[in-house]
């Protein structure tokens, strides 16, 4: 199974166990709600049935206050019914405390009646004595539906904190034990394949042992590796430069090794950490959840969704490296106004958020043969890092394309007036992993790695030009037949 299928997997299960998480906390805090629902109701109901009494001893009828009072006690119920949803609805039916929902829906027709009273006596309709032996009625019905209410409701909320907890518990276990075990797969391929490229016996038979024990997005790691150093090994051979062939092939490789183990390490490190945070908060949730703080096992939940996100993003970013150098796709003529379209569109919402002016100046006559989503991607990557490490208030932040050619070669510069890259971090601008301001936007840090790919393949060059101002990426491309 690849690296990405089982990081998705990863996804899939945290997701739902806190979907299922998040809605036994509602559930459980309905409940609550529905039990303090009640104490309202039988609040006003005592309220009411002492005005009841007085008006019996003779006391003035005073018609708003009795309004008012009735009008408390119709709250309740009509909030009761607002709590409830259509699984909430399914519950109750299941386990027989639906009539709870039928004594909030009857309720309100009671207080109806206690109000329609009230109005008949106010027109004159009704005697006081009439009046007042309705309103009796009418408080003993609104004590006996409090009295009946409690029952279904403390049933309905024991049910699901019986079974939704005791579940969300289990698949949180579950999900840890399976991530854990998901990691350490991960971890453990991509050490078997530094193991075997650095093993110093049985090269011969390299080739044949990575075919057997090496898949998914190392392989094409691996193969990418391959290919580069047969190039590399057919142009010296050509050259007839036997010695230099020696030298490069082991330079070739070392780089692969190098490259392999860098990825190897900082991808476990990376996928390590949300992991190892969702482990933790998972574990925080159960405890929250066992301790009724039900607004900390929320706040915990959001975190691991937070921790997922990135994690996404990661593998996103992973995945694009693997495939810089395994795109298939011929050359095209490209019209570079429509791929500039084509990314403002793309990063629309990211410069309403930065408030950020993207423009693009585009002076082309000969039209450049190239694989066009490399193009594309290049452009992506350089504009999205622009946007999102945009100045601060100080002034307006902007991007600017400038896409020309002259005789032998195309020119793109993109210019922006950013945070800039800092001085003595430079060397490792195109090096996996790095991200030069984590305070101010979270990546994968292989955005740069990946343009640079795309350059190199393409047989360009990058000049970077950074200071705390802004900063000016100048492509070339030479003017030649592609692929």
């Amino acid at each position: 199974m690849k690296i990405s299928s089982k990081l998705m997997i990863i996804v899939i299960l945290t997701t739902f166990e806190i979907s299922l998480t998040l809605w036994s906390v509602f559930e459980i805090s309905k409940g609550a709600t529905l039990h303090q629902l009640n104490l309202f109701h039988l609040k006003y109901n005592v309220e009411f049935s002492e005005r009841v009494h007085n008006l019996q001893n003779g006391a003035d009828i005073d018609i708003l206050a009795l309004k008012e009072n009735i009008n408390n006690i119709r709250a309740q119920p009509v909030k009761c019914l607002e709590q409830a949803n259509v699984l909430t609805v399914l519950i109750m039916r299941q386990i027989d405390t639906y009539y709870a929902l039928e004594l909030c829906a009857q309720g309100i027709k009671d207080t109806e009646v206690a109000l329609a009273a009230v109005d008949s006596f106010a027109l004159n309709q009704i005697t006081k004595q009439a009046l007042i032996d309705q309103l009796k009625e009418s408080a003993s019905i609104f004590t006996q539906n409090s009295a009946t209410f409690e029952k279904p409701i403390t049933k309905t909320v024991a049910f699901v904190m019986s079974t939704m907890i005791p579940l969300v518990i289990f698949i949180s276990f579950f999900n840890i034990t399976f991530i854990t075990y998901m990691s350490r797969n991960i971890t453990g391929s991509i050490k078997g394949v530094i193991r075997l490229l650095t093993k110093e016996d049985n090269q011969q038979d390299l080739a044949s042992e990575i075919d057997k024990n090496v898949s998914g997005e190392l392989k094409t790691l691996l193969d990418v590796a391959k290919e580069r150093l047969s190039k590399e090994l057919l142009i010296t051979e050509v050259n007839g430069k036997l010695e230099n062939l020696v030298k490069e092939r082991t330079l070739s490789l070392t780089r692969a090794n190098d490259e392999l183990s860098q990825f190897a390490y900082r991808a476990s490190h990376d996928l390590k950490a949300p992991l190892t945070s969702t482990k933790m908060l998972a574990k925080f949730i159960a405890d929250d959840i066992e301790n009724n703080q039900l607004s900390r096992a929320i706040e915990d939940a959001n975190q691991i969704n937070e921790q997922m996100v990135k994690l996404e993003e990661l593998v996103t970013g992973i995945l694009s490296l693997t495939e810089v150098d395994c795109l298939e796709g011929s050359a095209e003529l490209v019209d570079f106004k429509e791929i500039v379209d084509e990314v403002k569109l793309s990063v629309h919402q990211l410069l309403q958020t930065n408030n950020c002016i993207f423009q693009a100046n585009i002076d082309i006559v000969q039209p450049m043969k190239v694989e066009r989503v490399r193009i594309k991607q290049i452009f992506e990557n350089l504009v999205t890092n622009a946007i999102k490490y945009s100045c601060t208030e100080q002034e307006q932040s902007f991007v600017n394309i400038d896409i020309a050619e002259n005789t032998s070669d195309y020119v793109i510069k993109v210019e922006d007036n950013g945070l800039g890259i800092p001085d003595n971090r430079k060397p490792e601008l195109f090096e996996m992993f790095k991200r030069f301001h984590p305070n101010i936007s979270f990546g994968s840090g292989l955005g740069m790695s990946i343009i640079k790919k795309h350059i190199d393949f393409l047989k360009g060059s990058i000049n970077v030009d950074s200071n705390n101002t802004g900063t000016t990426f100048t492509i070339i491309f030479p003017k030649q037949e592609r692929l």
